[in-house]
C-alpha cells in the first residue's frame, strides 16, 4: 500500500500520525507543507489543514483523528 502523509514541521498532530503509522508498521512518503508538491497537493484537494493523509492516493478524511479511526476500523 503506497502511504503519502503532508505535514507541517510544527503541527503536533502530524507528529502523533507519523506515530500512529509507524506502531501500526507502515511505510510512508512523508511531503513537507513547506515543499512546492505539498502546497500543489493541498491546492489541489482544497484542503486547509494537515496532517493530510493518502492511502493509494485516497484520502483519509479528518487528519489524525480519521487516520486513527480509519486503522481501528480495519481490525
Amino acid at each position: 500500500m503506497k502511504v503519502n502523509i503532508i505535514t507541517d514541521k510544527w503541527c503536533d498532530y502530524c507528529i502523533k500520525a507519523k506515530k500512529l503509522l509507524n506502531d501500526n508498521n507502515f511505510t510512508y512518503n512523508e511531503i513537507s507543507l513547506s515543499t512546492e508538491e505539498g502546497k500543489r497537493l493541498m491546492e489541489r484537494d482544497d484542503l486547509r489543514t494537515v496532517p493530510q493523509i493518502y492511502f493509494n492516493d485516497e484520502l483519509i478524511k479528518g487528519g489524525y483523528t480519521g487516520l486513527k479511526k480509519y486503522l481501528e476500523e480495519q481490525k
